[in-house]
């Protein structure tokens, strides 16, 4: 496969020890639904079938899926979708299968757009376990007060419990990358935040300018006047921050704002 095809796609291939160890960190038994996204060569894909579950894998690249037809078409615990998985119909996998794990080496270029589109359906999953960019692992996973505590932070715990895995260098890659790599496991929070409509996009705009105090982080997207009395009615201190507050603590705060508007 040329370069320029594995830079269209964000293609990048593990070693198969970083492989083995990864498919050994997915939870799943024998007879398990995995949905893999994004299996390129099959580096996870072939240890994963292995260990027996009923795995359908997502790949966009047709050049991939001849390569992985070749090597597990024959499996009857294999089935290969050529697709674009941002515009595969998730939905309907997830109501066709008694809860699957989701897994896969997401292309650095849609991995926050596909564990974004995701969080709504994770109830509907075992969990995610997968690799992405470490930057991106360390934002999904911070807490509230840290540095890398953002909207995508609010976004994933408000619907699941997070953890990195493992931490993994580029020379465990062909071709090697610039970044380092993370795995991490997502699963779905025994009582997922009850987000309404608007809520992100909310916490969206509290992040834009996050140096600064809550009072002024969102520019022009809300009132000054009607922030500032929402943090005097919640008790909040004058010079709260968005990365101080719990995905709870923003609902909260969003509720005060709606209400008043």
């Amino acid at each position: 496969m040329d370069r320029a095809r594995r830079r269209k796609f964000g293609q990048n291939f593990l070693d198969v020890p970083t492989a083995i160890a990864i498919a050994g960190d997915l939870p799943a038994d024998e007879g398990d639904a995995v949905l893999e996204i994004g299996p390129g060569h099959g580096a996870l894909t072939e240890h994963l079938l292995n260990r027996g579950v009923e795995l359908t894998a997502v790949e966009i690249d047709e050049q991939c899926v001849e390569v992985l037809n070749e090597k597990f078409g024959k499996r009857k615990n294999f089935n290969i979708v050529n697709m674009d998985f941002l515009k595969f119909d998730l939905q309907a996998f997830l109501e066709a299968h008694e809860k699957p794990w989701v897994t896969g080496n997401l292309p650095y270029n849609v991995s926050t757009a596909i564990i974004a589109g995701l969080m709504p359906r994770l109830h509907l999953t075992r969990g995610f376990m997968g690799m992405v960019q470490l930057e991106v692992a360390e934002r999904i996973c911070a807490a509230p007060c840290s540095s890398n505590y953002g909207s995508l932070s609010v976004l994933v715990s408000a619907f699941a419990d997070t953890r990195i895995l493992r931490k993994i260098g580029p020379e465990h890659f062909t071709p090697r990358p610039n970044v380092d790599s993370a795995t991490m496991l997502i699963t779905p929070r025994e009582n997922p935040l009850q987000a309404p409509e608007g809520f992100f996009d909310f916490v969206r705009a509290a992040f834009t300018q996050k140096r600064k105090t809550l009072t002024n982080s969102f520019g022009k997207a809300y009132e000054k006047k009607k922030i500032q009395q929402a943090i005097e009615l919640l008790d909040y201190p004058a010079t709260v921050r968005a990365e101080e507050l719990s995905p709870e603590q923003f609902l909260e705060f969003y509720r005060v704002i709606v209400d008043d508007m």
